[in-house]
């Protein structure tokens, strides 16, 4: 069965996450549609391209993945991309580009089916209509012609110095937890995790001496360091309840594109 996914920066508030499953389940009611994550903050393309990036592979193929994250950025250009024999439909706002990363998609065009000049609310008024178009094994072409470019953005990237012994990374994305997960992977500490000795240097003077093996290891001053699930560092603050009350986000003052440095001997 053909299945759509649905994403947004909506929350679950408002009406307007309703409203494009009601149009969705009006054009096609036999198509499966789950919602992936409707928690992003408004127009953080780098919050969606890391949930849905993420998320996609678990996904069959052909899956159609409805991305209305600031769908109003893209100055008025929709874009429909197959990529690893899945489809994204998004704003041509640079989310396309963050879910290429370095690897070049089969197709890119423009969704120009239904194109409503001056709309509101694209994925209600046509966006949808294109999904289920690709959700029911309607070419890709037919949606508008083919695009060469696309508004680029870009991940930060890590700075591995060998030389100096020195590791710098970035937040990428904070958890409902408060988890801090960062851009680096575990192939970029394997030299630090087999030193004599390692700092992961915090704020206001804090640092861990030590990367933990899991959530329940024992954390210093409550705080720990370990390599995620995603196979990224995390720092994570033990037995947190949420984002707001104890997560190591608020605990530490850190957010999105906050800078984590390692050192090692």
């Amino acid at each position: 069965m053909a299945l759509i996914t649905l994403s947004s920066d909506y929350g679950f508030k408002d009406p307007y996450r309703a409203m494009v499953h009601g149009v969705l389940a009006t054009l096609a009611p036999e198509l499966k549609v789950l919602d992936l994550s409707h928690s992003m903050g408004p127009g953080n393309l780098i919050e969606a391209a890391f949930v849905i990036g993420h998320a996609y592979s678990a996904f069959p193929p052909a899956t159609v993945h409805l991305i209305l994250c600031g769908e109003l950025a893209g100055d008025g250009k929709w874009l429909a991309m197959e990529l690893d024999g899945q489809y994204f439909i998004a704003a041509d706002n640079g989310v396309l580009s963050l879910l290429q990363g370095a690897r070049r998609a089969k197709a890119i065009h423009r969704v120009e089916i239904g194109e409503q000049a001056g709309t509101m609310f694209p994925g209600r008024d046509f966006l949808a209509k294109a999904a289920v178009h690709l959700a029911q094994g309607g070419a890709l072409s037919l949606l508008g012609k083919g695009v060469d470019r696309i508004k680029s953005l870009s991940m930060p990237k890590p700075n591995l110095d060998g030389g100096r012994r020195r590791i710098q990374g970035h937040v990428i994305y904070v958890d409902n937890y408060g988890n801090l997960i960062t851009n680096l992977k575990a192939q970029d500490l394997s030299e630090a995790l087999h030193a004599r000795s390692l700092e992961v240097h915090l704020p206001r003077n804090r640092s861990l001496s030590r990367i933990a093996w899991s959530y329940q290891d024992n954390p210093q001053d409550g705080v720990l360091a370990l390599i995620n699930s995603l196979g990224l560092l995390e720092i994570a603050y033990r037995d947190a309840r949420s984002q707001e009350v104890n997560g190591a986000s608020s605990l530490l003052g850190l957010g999105i594109m906050s800078e984590i440095s390692i050192s090692y001997e």
